[in-house]
Order: C-alpha cells, then structure tokens, then sequence
C-alpha cells in the first residue's frame, strides 16, 4: 500500500511506495485523466482503513515527529481547455 503523508504546516504532501505501489498509482491517475478526456471532470478517492478504504495505509513511513498520515487523498481530472 501506498503512505501518504504532510508535514505539520500541511505545506508539504509525501508519498511513500514500492515501485509495484507507484505503478499501481500511475495506472490510476491515467484512469483519472481518461475519464477526465471523455466526460470533461473525474476523480478518485484514495483512503486508509481506518477511513473505511484499503488504497493507502496508516503506517507513518516519514518522521514521526513532523509528519502526519494523511487518511483520505482525492485527485481530481479536468479536461484541457
């Protein structure tokens, strides 16, 4: 699973992933941008098991004493203009 995680400010998002994981997301985020390509807007959501997903995972990777999970992740695609 993938780790997704800020800083204390939240001025900084960090994922964490195996290059299985990082591909797996990649294919994803094409998803997105497909569906984006033929509707004109998409998105996914992307949460922990604690907020009832199984995409990322709640085990801090970072430092644990100026990073924070981020439980729910939401991308977004929009069409070109």
């Amino acid at each position: 699973m993938l780790t997704v995680e800020k800083d204390k400010d939240a001025e900084q998002v960090y994922i964490h992933g195996s290059p299985e994981q990082l591909r797996w997301l990649s294919r994803r985020l094409d998803a997105i941008a497909m569906q984006a390509e033929k509707s004109g807007h998409a998105h996914d959501h992307f949460m922990t098991e604690d907020w009832g997903g199984n995409e990322l995972t709640n085990e801090l990777i970072g430092n644990p004493k100026s990073h924070a999970i981020v439980n729910h992740l939401i991308v977004y695609g929009h069409a070109s203009k």
